[in-house]
């Protein structure tokens, strides 16, 4: 249980704050953490969308976006040697839960040479105001399917890759200096590639990303992306 414990601090630091943006990089490598009830954190710079909302047309608006610096927290406890429950964030944006199954080559305890692979699934969602002349209530809504190959040159050094397709949902009410209604949905296709140094139980981590994504409202742009991180695992 005590493991457990900076796992529970992140989602109550940053589980409920909430705003337009979405995730580009993906920062995931196929491992389990392995054995059972065994935590790993990791905290990233990476890159995301920040959308605003466009007053100029008719309602409902559309949102535009650009990319934003941001911090990321990924948490993942083992419930077994092959399946973790995770849990990702980007700051502001919405969390994702879900499930990692890895379904070839060890654990990130039992880390050697070869391949590995895993699918992941994390599903998400929120309501949020935001006040100031201008009052923003909205709603988000996130599916996130991910599948994960990596390669270990040796037991300290991997390359992996991750093929994602994520859905997002956003609508809410202006009210204030600005009103009326806004809704957007996207598909985001991402295709991201990184390395890993492993010195036990830390990892280093560089990633880039291509992303595709097309929303229904604001129209469809591509985004290359870059990330880096540090995980610690128990």
């Amino acid at each position: 249980m005590l493991k457990m414990l900076p796992l529970i601090g992140l989602l109550c630091l940053v589980g409920c704050a909430t705003k337009l943006r979405t995730p580009l990089n993906r920062m995931v490598s196929p491992e389990t953490v392995g054995g059972s009830m065994s935590p790993e954190f990791e905290l990233s710079q990476q890159q995301q969308l920040n959308g605003t909302v466009d007053t100029s047309g008719s309602e409902p608006y559309d949102l535009d976006f650009t990319t934003k610096q941001a911090t990321g927290f990924y948490g993942a406890l083992s419930l077994t040697e092959v399946l973790d429950v995770t849990w990702q964030h980007t700051a502001s944006a919405v969390s994702l839960v879900g499930l990692k199954w890895q379904f070839l080559g060890g654990s990130l305890k039992q880390a050697g040479a070869g391949h590995s692979m895993a699918v992941m699934a994390a599903f998400g969602g929120n309501e949020h105001e935001i006040d100031g002349d201008t009052q923003i209530k909205f709603n988000t809504s996130a599916s996130d399917f991910s599948l994960i190959h990596g390669y270990w040159f040796t037991p300290f050094w991997q390359v992996f890759e991750t093929l994602g397709y994520s859905r997002y949902g956003i609508s809410g009410k202006l009210s204030g200096d600005d009103s009326g209604d806004f809704s957007d949905e996207a598909k985001h296709l991402t295709l991201a590639g990184g390395t890993a140094l492993l010195f036990k139980p830390y990892r280093l981590k560089l990633e880039i990303a291509y992303t595709e994504a097309d929303w229904s409202e604001s129209g469809k742009d591509t985004y290359l992306s870059w990330a880096f991180g540090v995980a610690a695992f128990f």
